[in-house]
């Protein structure tokens, strides 16, 4: 069916007619595979609910695999950092592969990844599914052969993956005669889920969480009105978030218009926030009990943060009679980088709904922690420094 909004998901999950939640291979990459994140966490949440965290094998399969890429891409790094570092201050004791051991605990990429995902699997409750169980093959190749979603024209095998997996969940769904929240930012799950009358797409978790929470009326407008009216717990927002964006990494890329460049990153400074508006607002966690003395909720937040980043060239050309590498000099720029975030918000509501009502910050989390920032061409000299100079001449 054609993609529901807000209003009528709410409806139908009153009704218990939508009672499970499933999550695409492309949320757990958009979330970098930060299983521990707090919009990741708080689908354990789910557990103390009826409502069921169904997750198809096939993604189950394939968010593993990324993780263990994850990890052997990270090890090589480490492994590369650690060597040079060891170079450069020529040191024998430890040795790379002590450190190494260390940082992994001996484990392979394949069996830490399986560690945590083994973890994960069980903090929040979720049932696999057998997707070969569920689903004939004469599914999967009628459904090629006709070009239905998530097949069509011009596409191959790239699809048969989603195909298993969205009809795994579909013939779950009329076996169990629920509906089932599908989040993904995939256009083949979108248009598969529009043909189905039990899936239905939501493409960021944090509002399905938000949509099965169903906050009470008004705590929105409320959480809104604080952002807005700058009370004094919210300057310890403000600085909490500020001091989470200094301890965010950053990586820089560049082309050199000659020989080779080098990138370090500093801390970032947060220069400007932009608050979200009411209707953006989700709330992943709130309290069982109805009290209304003091409600604390997990609010999660879309932010649009202006951060400044000082960036390090180091600039080097290649001379191929003496087979090294010359330093040519570098100097040191700041990038003001445009970021959008979300940041996971716990506050204490007292008297909701009284005259007295107050909104008290607890903490929060930037469920990002690393970005990259693309400089583009770079040359060793500033051109502005030459301009500036012939200036004075």
């Amino acid at each position: 069916m054609p993609i529901l909004s807000d209003e009528q998901l709410v409806a139908l999950l009153a009704e218990s007619r939508i009672t499970a939640i499933s999550v695409d291979t492309s949320i757990f990459d958009q979330k970098r595979l930060q299983l521990n994140s707090a919009s990741m966490q708080a689908l354990a949440g789910l557990k103390d609910r009826p409502f069921d965290f169904l997750l198809s094998g096939t993604v189950a399969k394939e968010v593993l695999t990324h993780l263990e890429k994850a990890a052997a891409e990270a090890l090589q790094s480490a492994k590369k950092s650690i060597g040079k570092a060891l170079f450069a201050f020529e040191t024998n004791q430890p040795e790379r592969e002590a450190l190494l051991a260390q940082i992994s605990g001996g484990r392979t990429p394949l069996e830490a990844s399986i560690q945590r995902w083994d973890k994960y699997i069980k903090d929040t409750g979720c049932e696999v599914l057998n997707d070969t169980d569920l689903v004939s093959m004469a599914t999967i190749f009628d459904g090629y052969f006709s070009g239905e979603p998530p097949f069509g024209s011009g596409r191959k095998k790239a699809e048969f993956p989603d195909s298993l997996a969205l009809n795994a969940l579909e013939r779950v769904a009329v076996e169990r005669n629920i509906g089932i929240l599908v989040i993904s930012k995939d256009g083949d799950w979108k248009e598969f889920c529009e043909k189905s009358s039990r899936l239905y797409l939501v493409p960021e978790i944090e509002r399905a969480l938000s949509l099965i929470t169903n906050a009470p009326l008004g705590l929105r407008t409320t959480i809104s009105t604080w952002l807005q009216e700058g009370e004094d717990s919210l300057v310890e927002l403000q600085s909490d978030i500020s001091a989470e964006v200094e301890r965010l990494e950053f990586t820089a890329n560049a082309h050199p218009t000659h020989g080779e460049v080098e990138l370090s990153t500093w801390a970032g400074e947060l220069k400007s926030l932009e608050w979200p508006g009411e209707d953006e607002i989700d709330f992943i966690e709130l309290p069982e009990t109805g009290d209304k003395e003091m409600l604390r909720v997990v609010v999660s937040l879309p932010l649009n943060l202006m951060v400044k980043v000082p960036v390090e060239l180091s600039f080097s050309i290649w001379d191929s009679v003496d087979k090294e590498s010359l330093g040519m000099g570098g100097r040191m720029i700041e990038v003001d980088e445009e970021l959008e975030v979300r940041t996971t918000v716990t506050l204490d509501v007292h008297c909701f709904g009284t005259e007295d009502e107050e909104v008290v910050f607890v903490e929060s989390e930037l469920d990002s922690l690393y970005h990259e920032i693309e400089l583009g061409e770079v040359d060793v000299y500033d051109l502005q420094d030459l301009f500036d100079v012939n200036e004075e001449d």
